[in-house]
């Protein structure tokens, strides 16, 4: 799980302002390889979910409710996935002896694989360095 920020001024006063929300690509922790089969005759699978609902952990804390995301696939001919329909939801997450908070969370509804990839299946070339 990691962080997005951005910049917008996408409001009614039309003011810049920073926003923060979670990201949930691909779990980082799994071989995506065993989780993710590519359908035969096929070349890529743009999306898959895990096999059962899980609770989402951010600095030791977990979320309330368990949750069974999408996220986006892998490809066997050189074409990243990328997310390409998305939405917003609301975690809240609970901490051990610290109370409760909320995040926005980018909920993923559909990948697609696409070939303008810098690094054969790296979802994140399209990130540059400062």
């Amino acid at each position: 799980m990691g962080i997005s920020n951005r910049v917008t001024n996408e409001n009614s006063n039309c003011e810049m302002r920073k926003e923060k929300r979670l990201c949930y690509i691909q779990p980082c922790d799994r071989n995506i390889s065993n989780t993710v089969k590519i359908p035969k005759g096929k070349t890529c699978q743009p999306t898959f979910q895990l096999s059962k609902a899980e609770k989402f952990v951010f600095s030791g804390c977990s979320s309330t409710q368990s949750y069974k995301p999408t996220f986006c696939g892998i490809c066997s001919d050189k074409r990243c996935c990328i997310p390409n329909k998305s939405k917003m939801i609301t975690i809240q997450f609970d901490c051990p002896n610290e109370g409760s908070f909320t995040w926005k969370m980018l909920w993923i509804i559909s990948c697609v694989c696409q070939r303008n990839c810098r690094e054969p299946g790296d979802m994140f070339s399209e990130l540059k360095i400062l």
